[in-house]
């Protein structure tokens, strides 16, 4: 999908007042031109810079995850739109206080597709994985083998055997774990952009100091968010790595 500039420079309105500008510095008086030429650039300046169309293009970029996290990210990825569209019927005061809001959620967002989409490659292993061989039957197979052998040397393999299949059986619940803690993660942090957005909904109802107030504790429960989701990708991969 193209970017915000690409799209800004390829509306249909800029190209009509680049044009226009254009043929007006031909036709008309030269001047008309740079005049022209400095409008079309503020123009394309304020589309690219329009959080509506940032949102739609950062949607359409983003690929499908696992199903597991897919659900939970959709629900996070809702919560932005619903902010953003109830924010852009709010009064102008409102929207320029809940402004760090709006970019604090839009950082939480990226942050949590990067993890789901890192985890999504893991879980596509893991799929993989268990559909090539059943790791659990074999085993039953290696130690049935190991009680009705009596070659010295056959055991010996077939306990050696055993070892490895051990040792994958332990990686595969490691990876299960790991995939179950995310999944846990984006429960709360689906659960908490919930009640952002009723936090929202209720700053734009209330009026006065109190209002004031409450962006900058939203800005930092959102802060709080993503220091939490940094310290768990932090423990779960090196956990991995480990």
């Amino acid at each position: 999908m193209r970017s915000p500039l690409v799209s800004a420079l390829m509306h249909p309105l800029n190209l009509f007042i680049l044009a226009a500008a254009s043929v007006a510095g031909l036709i008309s008086a030269w001047w008309m031109f740079p005049l022209g030429l400095l409008f079309w650039l503020i123009m394309v300046l304020v589309v690219a810079r329009d959080p509506a169309l940032k949102i739609n293009i950062d949607r359409g970029r983003r690929t499908s995850l696992a199903r597991r996290f897919q659900r939970y990210f959709e629900r996070i990825e809702r919560a932005q739109v619903s902010v953003f569209n109830s924010l852009s019927r709010a009064p102008t005061p409102v929207r320029r206080a809940m402004q760090p809001v709006q970019e604090e959620i839009a950082n939480l967002v990226d942050r949590t597709y990067a993890l789901c989409q890192r985890m999504t490659d893991l879980d596509n292993y893991r799929l993989v994985a268990e559909s090539q061989r059943n790791l659990q039957n074999d085993l039953l197979r290696i130690n049935e083998a190991i009680d009705q052998t009596q070659d010295p040397l056959a055991r010996q393999e077939y306990e050696e055997s055993r070892r490895t299949l051990q040792a994958r059986l332990a990686d595969q619940r490691d990876i299960a774990g790991q995939l179950h803690r995310v999944e846990a993660q984006l429960v709360n942090l689906a659960t908490e952009m919930d009640r952002i957005v009723a936090d929202v909904l209720r700053v734009q109802a209330v009026a006065g100091p109190e209002a004031r107030q409450e962006p900058a504790q939203l800005v930092q429960r959102l802060r709080q968010e993503q220091a939490e989701l940094a310290k768990f990708e932090q423990e779960t991969f090196q956990q991995h790595r480990d």
